[in-house]
């Protein structure tokens, strides 16, 4: 049922999930639904599950780049523009950020990735995490262009371009 549900909003988007479509696309009626689940809101938890772990291999992907950070960015990038309905989901839903005070991402890779810009170039932490922050919102502005349909440029522009950042951050 997970399984499904996944699908459909990856191929389709979140606004399709609802017991009615569900079931359809099971074959089956609602009752099976709610003999495992307690609503729909139990299903979508799962399905962002599902997609967090996607993700996470996007970034660990990207990790194992010779540029690390880059190549994590990128990954987040490439995740929009492959998945867009499921960046969507993750990114782009109302409450997914809930008033940031910045924008240094909250979710479970962020801190190794702080990290490892602190090690790799000899930043202190602040100007780590100022740095990481900096270059999140502009990777999330990347990723945006990406799920909405595309920007103007491709992947490999978009890799020119968070090195220009990213060296002109680094001059500060």
């Amino acid at each position: 049922m997970i399984e499904t549900a996944f699908q459909a909003v990856k191929t389709y988007g979140e606004e399709i999930l609802s017991t009615r479509n569900l079931s359809h696309a099971l074959g089956c009626s609602t009752a099976p639904l709610f003999t495992h689940f307690s609503g729909i809101e139990e299903i979508r938890a799962e399905v962002i599950l599902r997609a967090k772990a996607l993700y996470g291999e996007y970034i660990q992907q990207g990790l194992s780049q010779p540029l690390p950070f880059k190549g994590a960015g990128l990954s987040y990038i490439r995740f929009a523009k492959e998945e867009p309905h499921l960046f969507r989901m993750l990114f782009m839903r109302e409450g997914a950020n809930e008033h940031p005070t910045h924008y240094f991402p909250q979710d479970e890779h962020a801190e190794r990735i702080a990290n490892l810009v602190q090690n790799r170039y000899g930043l202190s932490e602040e100007k780590a995490k100022a740095l990481y922050n900096h270059l999140s919102v502009y990777a999330h502005g990347l990723a945006t262009m990406f799920a909405q349909g595309g920007p103007a440029f491709t992947l490999e522009d978009a890799s020119q371009m968070l090195s220009e950042v990213f060296i002109a951050l680094l001059k500060e």
